[in-house]
């Protein structure tokens, strides 16, 4: 054959055979001469003093005897070592190349199981707090892409949670649990006035657990503050335990009105926040039962005064009102009313008309279905500034 060399040796063990025209060989040639040399190697002595010492033993064979059963086991060996020659020399060749390596294809992973309908609703609620955050949180810097990822998680299971016991319609789970992103600082009016019927004080009590329970299944992290028109003032209350304390506490003996308490406890220190560079998104929600303590013109001043520094400081739905009224006292009804008409206060405050101790008794006095009630409001006051 051209270009090939043909040997026809005995090659002896212990005896290694090279040749400078080694890479002209036949591919089986060549493998024959390496497996020689390798079995003379001393890798292999132990194997081959037991080879030999079984020479001894055999003696008493004939020489065709001998050489017939070399010949069998030569002949299994060959198969062997010839059958598994090409996938063998495939398969090393390919490691050493880092060229793909022939070998079965693994078993195909099970299907991953359908999502359940709830994990559907979560799935779709996070992908909606995550559009919300992009569009309207980009002005609060301490909304990192990892505490908005933890918040979402945390707000897109548990709203559902809330909603299952408010009642909240469907529609509007996804804005509720954009609440997670608030902080919630409660007003509420400490007058004397607030014991002359017995549902005021109880349905302002009952208003503050509720949203102390919904705001921190949102976002244990954020904070929940009390603030009387003219009582002491609690920050970021730790526990429901904390909170009943203080309810517990609390005094109705002045005689005070909506807009002094609501300019010097939360229009101004947000606005220093703001100014400072340190406001977090805040939820304010007032309650009182009384007539606003200033002309409408004066609060409206007060309020868009407030509106454009925290506007210039901070971009973004920084700070949501909504003015609840509690009990029947028609003369404070009328003078709240006034704000859905009024230029500069409509966009910001939200007033819910409807008193919150008629939606208490409505709920059946069933505090989570009212909790839920409220929630509504806020996202109607929420819709007053938020990007959809």
């Amino acid at each position: 054959m051209d270009n090939l060399l043909t040997f026809n040796l005995r090659v002896p063990v212990g005896v290694q055979v090279v040749s400078h025209l080694i890479s002209e060989n036949t591919l089986l040639e060549q493998f024959m001469l390496i497996l020689s040399s390798t079995v003379s190697g001393c890798k292999f002595d132990k194997h081959r003093k037991e080879i030999e010492a079984l020479a001894l033993q055999l003696q008493s064979a004939s020489r065709m005897e001998l050489q017939g059963a070399l010949a069998l086991y030569a002949g299994k060996v060959a198969e062997q070592v010839l059958a598994n020659f090409v996938p063998e020399v495939s398969r090393i060749l390919g490691k050493e190349k880092g060229t793909p390596v022939i070998d079965p294809p693994p078993p195909p992973s099970p299907p991953s199981p359908p999502q359940t309908p709830e994990e559907q609703q979560q799935q779709e609620t996070q992908k909606q707090l995550s559009d919300f955050a992009a569009k309207n949180l980009a002005g609060f810097p301490q909304f990192s892409p990892q505490k908005i990822q933890d918040i979402t998680s945390q707000a897109a299971e548990s709203i559902h949670a809330i909603a299952a016991k408010s009642h909240i319609p469907e529609p509007l789970i996804p804005k509720a649990a954009q609440l997670a992103f608030y902080d919630f600082t409660v007003l509420y009016d400490d007058s004397v006035s607030m014991g002359t019927e017995p549902t005021r004080i109880p349905t302002t009590q009952q208003t503050i657990r509720g949203l102390y329970k919904a705001a921190k299944l949102l976002n244990p992290r954020n904070h929940f503050s009390l603030r009387s028109f003219e009582g002491a003032d609690f920050d970021d209350v730790a526990s429901e335990k904390d909170l009943a304390d203080l309810i517990a506490a609390m005094t109705f003996d002045t005689g005070a009105n909506v807009a002094g308490p609501l300019k010097q406890k939360v229009l101004d220190p947000l606005s220093a926040a703001a100014a400072g560079g340190s406001l977090r998104p805040t939820v304010v929600v007032i309650i009182t039962d009384g007539d606003l303590g200033s002309s409408v013109a004066d609060f409206a001043a007060s309020v868009t005064g407030f509106k454009a520094k925290v506007e210039k400081a901070a971009p973004g739905p920084a700070v949501l009102f909504l003015l609840c009224r509690v009990g029947t006292d028609e003369d404070a009804a009328a003078s709240l009313k006034v704000l859905d008409s009024t230029p500069g206060v409509k966009d910001l405050i939200l007033y819910a008309e409807e008193s919150i101790d008629t939606k208490l008794a409505a709920a059946g006095g069933d505090v989570d279905t009212y909790v839920g009630v409220v929630i509504q409001d806020l996202v109607k006051a929420m819709d007053l500034q938020v990007v959809a």
